[in-house]
């Protein structure tokens, strides 16, 4: 069984999933898949980012990703593998060591970082996306 989730956990608005066409979480298999998460927010106005810098936006989009891994019944224990796509790569460096490195602790996934042009936010220096095992409730 397949099943298809875009929970309200602050983000971004859940109709803005449906308008796309796509799930922010798909749950297969006893594994959840996460679609690209970037440091974006909704405001009364439309979309916004979260910070200016690549640290910045890592840490948003991880505190958001606990909160989705949390709406399923999994954490960042639980992460099997996540790809980062940058378009600053020289600075997701410097971030995997202040932010990353002590957020993942002892449990590291295995991490593919990726250098883009650009991403589908034009003000997004970073997006990541990854799956995780959801533990049988």
């Amino acid at each position: 069984m397949i099943q298809r989730l875009t929970p309200d956990v602050g983000y971004l608005p859940p109709a803005m999933f449906d308008e796309l066409g796509i799930s922010q979480l798909v749950i297969a298999g006893g594994m959840v898949h996460w679609s690209g998460i970037v440091a974006a927010q909704s405001v009364s106005d439309g979309i916004s980012i979260a910070a200016t810098d690549v640290s910045g936006q890592l840490a948003f989009i991880l505190d958001k990703l606990d909160v989705m891994l949390a709406a399923v019944g999994s954490d960042r224990t639980q992460i099997v593998a996540m790809t980062m796509f940058s378009t600053a790569i020289d600075d997701l460096s410097v971030a995997l060591t202040r932010v990353y490195a002590p957020w993942a602790g002892e449990h590291r996934p295995a991490l593919t970082s990726i250098g883009v042009a650009r991403l589908s936010l034009p003000q997004a220096l970073l997006e990541v996306q990854g799956c995780a095992i959801v533990p049988e409730r």
